[in-house]
């Protein structure tokens, strides 16, 4: 056994790691940026090798060298199915491991805490493999944080030699640098094929071999790179024991890759990746793939197509004796730009079909019509490998990743029928063995599973196709090789979940379920740190080790303040409900407000005190609305002392005079109860509504002036671009020029560009659904709205979003069963209070379904003490993209009165609903009966607390006539916001009624 394990742990890795984690620190203006604010003070990288697996752990030091607190933020990539299975960070100058949580439950948890400016540990996946940690606060002047990352890493074979490879060069100095390699029962000395410098050098303790280095301001010019010759070509095994005579094994196979020639297509579909993040990938890597594959087929037509946000067709090429210079040429001349959608994916009729991708679907899900051999390539630090693997796998093709192999290499996918592992024979002592679909056997192959008992055999089928031409036999034999301290377990969950991601829609609850068991980070679990035990108890997550006793403690002696959820909007509901319609039961008085002039003093003096106290009620009554002349018909807003405060069960209920008004002590103001007879159609008004364009302050829009010639304006975005890409409201604007010039076609191209900037940005995505609302591409808006929901399902206005846009498009039902969705759903108690009068919209737009559709709607889950006939002439939302954000709706009537947040109900029956000083809105403005005249609708911007990777807060104005009538009209406004943080001049002008 001795011999056979030594000989398991001679295999070295070929360990990739795109680069050292990159730290980056807000700018100020939306953006993530290195500065020498905050720096990676220190950087250790420590390797344990053991035969075909290793551990590697990263632990960093972020130091803030400014004066004030800082946020860090550190991604990192990990190679090709590898998952980071540890994270930690410092609390109190100690370390504490993380713990797994379900995504969607740790984002709100961490929103919830975050409202106590606390920010919890949570290290997430982004696109492609890169895993992204926020780390806050860093205490000013020298204040340090540390953060250490740990993943499992499945050795590989290159040639004749088994490789480690660390790219070290750095441009910049790393105050602290220290790594240290261990390879475990080792005979002979590893190879230093490169070296950082001269000091790092193996030295062996009995079979085990270190090598280490520690440096100050160090710059490495060198990588490291370690050969270890392969000496032994059989079966290498090893298992780890497990519960109930159960135990997890790992088997390093030998197989020779033979290769059979296979006919080559004679006409080839090329589908290149002209979006906007296809200008990110590797296209040298890319070029050098086809002059390998045009040396192998020379003759064949080839046909190009583009995605982007739509498929277009390119030219069509003869490629004779390998020549495709041409074709090269017409690749390297792509224009790069708009989102990337694979629902736009149309049938092709040639015989194969490469795709040259990243796999980053961000405007549309896949659609996938091809039907022939398709074999994807990627050559980008950002990849969705599970997308990429689900399109060649269904379609017998090949997934080509040029990011860690080399081109010579990876193009005998395309020239060659590869051999393929097919599986295993019946083995009632196996289970859950991985691969379990086919795969193609490149220089070594790895098979795990799961085995009962003390010993068995398993038999492997290889072959071409789905034709068996050969097997193999392993021995599984847990006496002999079983080893300790190395978690084989995790090798094969890691295995096991890289199958389930390539479907992951469809295996979404098992990809938790294993992630929660092992550890492991995926696109559905992430890993949290909280600050102090009782937020563990609080929340219902199980803590790391080093707290579980007090954490027992607490919840055996229930000392702990659970989480106060509140259990749905219900009742607030019903009670928003009713006061709706005893609004809406009165009439108000419409008549046109003469203008009122001083009264002289009388000379005869009140012959009593009623009279006089009636003498002064008048006059206090006209001095209150209607004594500004025209240039003073503004209504200033008093200066906010502080936030405002709403708790949820205190909030109040739209207006504090309407109860004086159901008394009728509401003075100059006529209240009557509304006829029996009067009916929703009686409400309609005829009207229009005007909007404005809101004109963007921003410098790059001197470079458009006068422009109105679409073709010119895209040529000038273009060619002025690179200062701005990264800049979301510079793809805003000009997309907004484009539409407002009729090119709908540039103009979604432009704006759909910004789903490419940042994938799971929930402030992107909003951003663009309010933009393609306007623009009436109702069916990306659901898109993007959906993708909200996905990423923040915890917010109400998600599910509100959602709704919105599945009525766009003519989804009634599934519209109405969201905005339900928010009065049923259970909150924190943090979010509901900062949402605490929502109830009020969505009762509104629950009621305009059931009024405009209601005949195409089951109404038989929806409660009847909420549905109510309540149309209005005049309806006005606001909603914004941001959360802790503050934005004021201000609605000015022909009497110039102005209903806005402190003063939330006009004479003539204009109603705003509740003041959202945090969150992301909506706020609402309702009139039953508009009165002859102009009314101004406006804006405020009172505040951010945050700014963004999305930029300027955008916002989004719903404009309504005859609202839930049947002939209801609607028109939208968006636009990103134009004022300072703390600029409180008057509100932006966005559009007017007419009556």
């Amino acid at each position: 056994m001795k011999r056979l394990y030594t000989q398991l742990l001679l295999f070295f890795p070929l360990l990739f790691l795109a680069q050292i984690p990159v730290v980056e620190s807000p700018d100020g203006k939306g953006k993530y940026k290195k500065d020498n604010q905050v720096i990676l003070q220190k950087l250790e990288i420590e390797t344990k090798i053991a035969g075909k697996i290793s551990t590697n752990t990263i632990t960093m030091v972020l130091r803030n060298n400014s004066g004030r607190l800082r946020e860090g933020r550190i991604t990192f990539p990990l190679p090709e199915g590898v998952n980071a299975s540890g994270y930690a960070l410092d609390i109190n100058g100690k370390l504490r491991n993380a713990v797994p949580v379900e995504k969607e439950k740790a984002k709100e948890v961490y929103q919830t805490i975050r409202k106590r400016n606390i920010d919890p540990g949570l290290l997430e996946k982004v696109s492609g493999n890169n895993f992204r940690t926020t780390v806050y606060p860093i205490a000013p002047n020298g204040g340090e944080r540390t953060v250490r990352i740990t993943y499992q890493y499945e050795l590989k074979k290159s040639g004749d030699f088994l490789q480690y490879f660390l790219p070290l060069n750095q441009t910049a100095e790393i105050p602290e640098f220290d790594i240290k390699t261990t390879v475990f029962q080792n005979l002979d000395a590893p190879m230093l094929e490169e070296k950082p410098d001269g000091s790092y050098n193996f030295v062996s303790t009995g079979n085990v071999w270190t090598a280490e280095m520690h440096k100050k301001n160090y710059r490495p010019d060198n990588n490291l790179k370690i050969n270890f010759p392969v000496q032994d070509k059989s079966q290498r095994i090893v298992v780890q024991n497990a519960a109930d005579n159960f135990s997890y094994f790992l088997a390093d196979i030998s197989v020779y890759s033979n290769e059979r020639m296979k006919k080559l297509p004679n006409n080839l579909a090329v589908v290149w990746d002209n979006s906007l993040s296809g200008k990110n990938r590797d296209h040298v890597k890319e070029m050098a793939l086809l002059e390998e594959y045009f040396k192998s087929n020379k003759n064949l037509t080839v046909n190009i197509y583009f995605i982007n946000n739509i498929f277009e067709q390119g030219q069509s090429f003869k490629i004779s004796n390998g020549n495709w210079s041409e074709l090269k040429t017409y690749l390297l001349k792509t224009t790069y730009d708009g989102g990337t959608d694979f629902g736009k994916l149309k049938p092709l009729s040639e015989d194969e079909v490469l795709f040259f991708t990243d796999g980053l679907s961000s405007f549309g899900e896949l659609n996938m019509p091809w039907k022939q051999p398709v074999y994807t390539i990627a050559a980008s630090n950002n990849i969705d490998f599970n997308q990429l693997k689900f399109i060649s796998s269904t379609t017998g093709g090949e997934f080509l990743n040029l990011n860690e192999n080399n081109p010579e290499k990876e193009v005998r996918k395309l020239v060659f029928q590869p051999l393929r592992f097919l599986g295993i024979e019946n083995n009632i002592q196996l289970s859950e063995v991985y691969p379990s679909l086919p795969q193609t056997i490149a220089e070594d192959f790895v098979l795990t599973g799961i085995v009962k008992g003390d010993h068995t055999t398993a038999t492997l089928k290889f072959g071409y196709g789905n034709e068996v031409t050969e097997t193999k036999t392993i021995d599984v034999n847990i006496n002999e090789q079983a080893v300790k301290d190395w978690e084989i377990s995790k090798f094969w969950a890691q295995k096991k979940l890289n199958e389930l991601e390539i479907f992951e829609k469809k295996n979404k609850n098992e990809i938790k379920n294993v992630s929660r068991q092992f550890g492991l980070v995926s696109n559905n679990m992430s890993l949290m740190v909280l600050e102090n035990v009782e937020d563990y108890v609080r929340y219902d997550i199980a803590p790391p080790a080093e707290l579980k006793k007090q954490f027992d403690e607490i919840v055996k002696n229930d000392k702990a303040k659970k989480d106060e959820r509140v259990k749905d909007l219900m009742e607030n509901a019903e009670k928003m409900t009713q006061n709706l319609k005893t609004w809406w039961e009165k009439e108000y008085d419409q008549k046109k407000k003469l203008r009122q002039y001083p009264k002289p003093e009388s000379r005869r003096a009140a012959s009593d005190s009623t009279s006089r106290q009636a003498e002064i009620e008048e006059v206090v009554l006209i001095g209150y609305n209607n004594s500004r002349t025209d240039d003073e018909s503004e209504v200033s807003e008093p200066k906010r002392e502080q936030l405002q405060m709403s708790v949820r069960g205190m909030s109040s209920i739209a207006s504090n005079t309407v109860p004086n008004a159901l008394s009728g002590s509401v003075r100059g103001v006529e209240v009557r109860n509304v006829t029996p007879a009067e009916r929703p159609s009686d409400i309609i008004n005829s009207g229009r509504i005007l909007t404005v364009d809101i004109v963007s302050k921003a410098k790059y829009m001197k470079l458009f002036r006068d422009m109105n010639n679409p073709e010119n304006i895209y040529e000038t975005y273009l060619q002025n671009r690179k200062e701005y890409e990264e800049i979301p409201q510079y793809y805003f604007d000009v997309a907004q020029l484009l539409l407002k010039n009729n090119d709908k076609k540039r103009g979604l191209k432009v704006l759909s560009a910004i789903a490419d900037l940042e994938f799971e940005n929930e402030e992107l995505y909003k951003l663009l659904a309010y933009k393609l609302k306007q623009a009436e591409a109702y069916d990306k808006e659901l898109f993007a709205a959906e993708k909200v929901l996905e990423w923040r399902p915890f917010d109400p206005q998600s599910y509100r979003d959602l709704a919105l846009a599945l009525e766009d498009n003519g989804q009634y039902q599934a519209a109405l069963d969201n905005f339900y969705k928010i009065l049923t759903q259970s909150y924190t108690k943090e979010l509901a209070d900062r949402d605490v009068g929502i109830e009020e919209t969505v009762i509104m737009e629950i009621n305009q379904l059931i009024a405009n559709h209601g005949s195409q709607l089951n109404l038989s889950n929806i409660n009847p003490k909420i549905i109510a006939d309540l149309p209005v002439n005049i309806r006005v939302v606001i909603s914004w993209n941001k959360d802790d954000t503050d934005i004021d709706l201000w609605v000015t009537d022909p009497n110039n009165e102005r209903c806005y947040y402190s003063h939330k109900e006009t004479e003539i029956g204009g109603r705003l609903s509740d003041d959202f000083t945090g969150g992301f809105g909506p706020e609402q403005f309702l009139l039953k009966k508009a009165m002859k005249g102009k009314y101004k609708i406006q804006t405020n911007f009172f505040g951010e607390q945050q700014t963004g990777v999305a930029g300027p807060t955008a916002i989004m104005a719903e404009i309504y006539i005859n609202y839930a009538t049947g002939k209801q009209e609607r028109k939208i406004v968006v636009f990103q916001n134009q004022k300072e943080n703390g600029n409180k001049e008057d509100g932006i002008l966005i559009g007017e009624f007419e009556f």
